[in-house]
């Protein structure tokens, strides 16, 4: 945004030199004021050269401001948030598609930890709504915390299972496998949690 704002004023500076040195001459004749009387050979001294280049300079310095103005009207924080929620959706399905067949699971769903580190949210799969949870909620949230892999055979039988979204949607959780996410400095910024391993005959068996 910031090429496009100069590009932008490059161009306005350049029309309006060209436009406006015309409209100068007309202004100056009709308020009648007096011309600046140089000669050709005045006009092509090594000063008036310089006097004519910076005027020209300041020109093109002035009209690319004057176009980079349209950035305080953008917002590009905006700009920003919808480039990484394209991103984030792209992400989310991913895993939410391949994810679930890469391991036969029933649902996948990604956590991701909040700036302030004090929620978890999620956009699931299947039937699952975006969520909000606090941070250390259920398995995956002992697995943000703890920073490991946390494989469960039956979720129920594990205090640190959560029973919100089964209650919440009447879906019934069993199996579980919640693998930590990290960023390119190695901190924990969410999980990835796949439910209810599919066996070959349709029962729900242990993730391996």
């Amino acid at each position: 945004s910031t090429l496009t704002a100069a590009g932008f004023g490059q161009c306005l500076s350049d029309v309006a030199g060209i436009t406006c040195g015309g409209l100068v001459d007309a202004i100056v004749s009709k308020l009648n004021l007096p011309n600046h009387g140089l000669s050709v050979a005045q006009l092509n001294l090594k000063r008036a050269r310089l006097a004519s280049s910076i005027g020209g300079c300041v020109g093109v310095v002035f009209g690319c401001l004057l176009g980079m103005t349209t950035l305080l009207f953008r917002d590009l924080e905006k700009a920003d948030r919808l480039k990484k929620a394209k991103e984030l959706r792209s992400i989310f399905g991913v895993v939410m598609d391949d994810g679930t067949k890469l391991v036969q699971a029933d649902k996948a769903t990604l956590w991701l930890l909040s700036d302030d580190g004090k929620e978890l949210w999620s956009r699931g799969s299947g039937d699952l709504k975006d969520i909000q949870i606090a941070a250390k909620t259920g398995i995956a949230g002992a697995c943000i915390e703890d920073g490991v892999v946390i494989n469960v055979v039956d979720a129920y039988k594990d205090d640190r299972f959560s029973s919100y979204i089964d209650v919440a949607t009447g879906y019934r959780t069993k199996s579980v496998v919640s693998v930590p996410v990290k960023d390119d400095e190695g901190s924990v910024i969410g999980a990835i949690q796949m439910v209810n391993k599919k066996n070959d005959d349709g029962n729900i068996g242990a993730f391996n």
